[in-house]
């Protein structure tokens, strides 16, 4: 019998209702994750003790497409931590550079 990779299911039911409180995400997509999340939560439930015959194509791609997805969710997050970084960086560059303008000679 097959089964529908329920672990990756959850991993992503769990990605989209962090993200739907994310401040990163504008209004919008933080409600369309948070619908997602909802409704792949109540796929979960009832795929949990779904069985299949071996071989069912369906079943097969769908365990495809949710290692896919996951890995998609996992990536947008490591994106939206990159630009978080590298705000904080160029808040560091003009903190730096304001203090170098200090140190500076005027030639004025």
């Amino acid at each position: 019998m097959l089964k529908v990779d329920t672990t990756t299911l959850a991993d992503i039911v769990n990605q989209c209702f962090a993200f739907a409180s994310d401040g990163r995400f504008n209004l919008q997509q933080q409600k369309a994750l948070l619908a997602d999340g909802k409704r792949l939560r109540g796929l979960l439930l009832n795929l949990l003790s779904a069985q299949f015959d071996d071989g069912t194509q369906a079943v097969l791609d769908a365990n495809n497409q949710l290692l896919v997805v996951n890995n998609d969710l996992a990536n947008a997050a490591a994106a939206l931590a990159n630009v978080a970084k590298t705000l904080g960086d160029v808040a560091d560059l003009v903190g730096n550079l304001d203090q170098l303008l200090n140190v500076a000679v005027s030639f004025i």
